[in-house]
């Protein structure tokens, strides 16, 4: 009752604070279409060909807007099924987003009337919500109208398309679209701004919270005809919910949920910031909230070598920080070592317009990362040494996008991911069900963690990994990390069972060894290795691990004879699947060219077991050292070329 009662008056002075700040009349990021200067700073700082622009514009010219896709919008809830909806509606999207940026960079006319049309279109479809959000088909029978990660986010464009073209659109269709905006986001929004309290994502710590009150207070922001109260309350709201979203990440600045859901979650949370800030004149600086520090800057740090990221939770193959929104924060919060995003005439929307167009061009020095990030907390370490660099990781299975992985590790050779997590499955209804952990890209069978007594990890806060040791030499030598993973397999009667990680960065060398002992009677035991390419056993003391031209060396120590048995992973990978949605520059597929990761679609990943016969008590351990040669040359070999 006492922490109901300061919710409540801390949202009353929220409220009050923030009404008396004035908010601007009209909010956006878009320039307007009038102002020409802008525009053409805009094309300039970013490298944009116009003639690109416009020559992707004119494929739309003359072809019709296909029909909103309603029997695809009916799979998920017949079979589960959502990406054939999704890309048939991203599609439909965009060619709107086509004939606005070809519009706004070369303000000619000629597509205007094609962007208008298809608006038009667009502000009659059914619902913006996406099919996977409408499981019972409320929105999509009009029986109910929901906020959701896409419906938010159509809700912000239109309002700033509407906002920006003005009176170079049909009078009629800005009308239909500012009505479809009220309707299906900012009214509701508003609806729980006064009432104080939201759906289960309004408060939420996942990606959700950001995403959908970026959406909806952008949407407010920018729509004409929105009232000073109406963009104050919804200010206020924003504001009291944010920092639950910002509860999720570790005092060190990492989230559970990823890299992928850092670029999207804390993204449009600093889409939402910049936006707040300018509307009150840099009175609400939102990001510069002692709490939002360390996330803003962490996950930018946290690479291996090359591109290579740690792919924990639902993050597709090759992810990387975004680099419009790594810029940005660190720009905004004084730090320097980001690069600028690539002037690839790249515009996504929100992220690349909270960069001025000047911060957008300059250059900026990368700073050397440090050889060792430990965030005792969060429970993950990196390791870098300039040949080969690792990261390991703990925590708990419940967090949220949880895989069942306590334990594993991924190395990095050359840019190349010898050993990885291999990131989330293809969403579908299961995902996000209780059967969740059928699926072995998500349960533990599909990560180089133990499997004591053919158990696999059980999901859950119970299931924690514990620090038992850490240690660090010096200047940056050797260190020791030990944790307790008995909690991890309440099923596999055990007894005790640690992993111990060994970094020796001046070989270098990184060792993982699982001691385990069972309760009661003898029991068969196993360590695994995971990755995109091909495991071969050497002799009886290795295995060679090989992809895209870079290897390691398993060297196997144990307790007993072990055997090795290489199997490949099934499931459907999310590595084409980025949040489509976001994007300005969608192909007709709704499936971007340059997707993260792509490259990667074909292959079939595996996992080697080093298995040892039944024992009440044992050890294996394996010394990863890099390669000198690759026996197989550039190829992948093993059927995943």
């Amino acid at each position: 009752m006492r922490r109901r009662f300061g919710v409540l008056l801390a949202l009353a002075a929220t409220v009050g604070m923030v009404a008396s700040l004035r908010a601007a009349e009209v909010v956006r990021l878009l320039p307007a279409y009038s102002d020409r200067a802008a525009w053409a700073a805009i094309t300039e700082a970013r490298g944009t060909d116009p003639r690109a622009v416009a020559a992707r514009a004119e494929t739309f010219l003359g072809r019709r807007v296909p029909p909103f896709p309603r029997e695809r919008y009916l799979d998920f809830r017949r079979k589960g099924e959502r990406w054939a909806f999704e890309a048939a509606n991203n599609a439909r999207w965009a060619r709107l987003f086509a004939f606005a940026y070809g519009e706004l960079t070369e303000a000619k006319g000629r597509f205007l009337p094609a962007l208008a049309e298809t608006l038009d279109d667009l502000c009659a479809q059914p619902t913006w919500v996406l099919s996977a959000h409408d499981r019972d088909l409320a929105n999509l029978e009009g029986r109910a109208v929901s906020i959701d990660l896409a419906s938010a986010h159509r809700a912000w464009q239109v309002a700033e398309l509407v906002a920006a073209f003005g009176e170079a659109l049909p009078e009629a269709t800005r009308a239909r679209a500012v009505a479809a905006v009220r309707a299906r986001v900012v009214a509701p929004y508003l609806a729980m701004a006064r009432a104080g309290k939201g759906p289960w994502w309004a408060t939420s710590e996942n990606n959700w919270n950001p995403v959908c009150h970026a959406g909806a207070v952008g949407a407010t922001l920018a729509l004409p005809g929105t009232t000073a109260a109406e963009r104050d309350a919804a200010i206020a709201f924003a504001k009291r919910c944010q920092p639950r979203y910002l509860r999720g990440f570790s005092d060190e600045g990492w989230t559970p949920e990823g890299i992928a859901y850092w670029n999207y979650g804390f993204g449009n949370f600093a889409a939402l910031a910049e936006i707040v800030r300018r509307a009150t004149d840099g009175r609400e600086d939102w990001l510069a909230w002692p709490e939002a520090r360390a996330p803003a800057l962490l996950t930018p740090r946290l690479r291996l070598n090359g591109d290579v990221f740690p792919t924990l939770s639902d993050t597709a193959a090759d992810m990387t920080p975004d680099p419009f929104v790594a810029f940005f924060v660190a720009t905004r919060l004084g730090e320097g070592g980001v690069p600028p995003p690539p002037r690839d005439g790249a515009l996504p929307f929100p992220h690349a317009f909270l960069l001025t167009p000047s911060a957008a061009a300059s250059a900026a020095a990368g700073a050397s990362l440090p050889p060792i990030v430990w965030l005792p907390k969060a429970q993950l370490l990196i390791g870098r040494a300039p040949a080969m660099a690792f990261f390991a990781a703990g925590g708990h299975n419940g967090v949220s996008h949880n895989h069942n992985d306590l334990g594993v590790f991924g190395v990095a050779v050359g840019g190349v991911s010898v050993l990885a997590d291999l990131g989330g499955e293809s969403y579908s209804a299961r995902t996000f069900s209780s059967k969740r952990y059928d699926s072995p890209l998500l349960n533990s069978w599909g990560h180089a963690v133990p499997r004591p007594a053919e158990t696999l990890q059980a999901a859950g806060k119970a299931a924690a990994a514990k620090t038992r040791a850490f240690e660090e030499e010096a200047g940056g030598g050797r260190i020791r990390w030990e944790l307790d993973l008995t909690a991890a397999y309440p099923k596999a009667g055990l007894r005790s069972l640690t992993r111990e990680f060994v970094w020796e960065p001046a070989q270098p060398a990184l060792t993982v060894t699982d001691r385990y002992a069972f309760a009661e009677g003898a029991r068969p035991f196993e360590s695994a290795l995971v990755g995109w390419g091909t495991f071969v056993r050497e002799g009886d003391e290795a295995v060679r691990a090989e992809f895209r031209g870079r290897a390691l060396r398993a060297e196997v120590r144990a307790s007993d004879v072990w055997a090795l048995r290489v199997e490949p992973i099934p499931g459907e990978k999310t590595i084409e699947r980025p949040c489509a949605w976001m994007d300005w520059t969608l192909p007709e597929d709704g499936i971007p060219a340059n997707a993260p990761g792509k490259a990667f679609a074909p292959l079939t990943p595996s996992r080697a077991a080093i298995a040892l016969p039944p024992a009440p008590s044992g050890f294996v351990s394996v010394t990863l050292t890099p390669a000198t040669t690759c026996v197989q040359g550039n190829a992948v070999g093993g059927g995943n070329g």
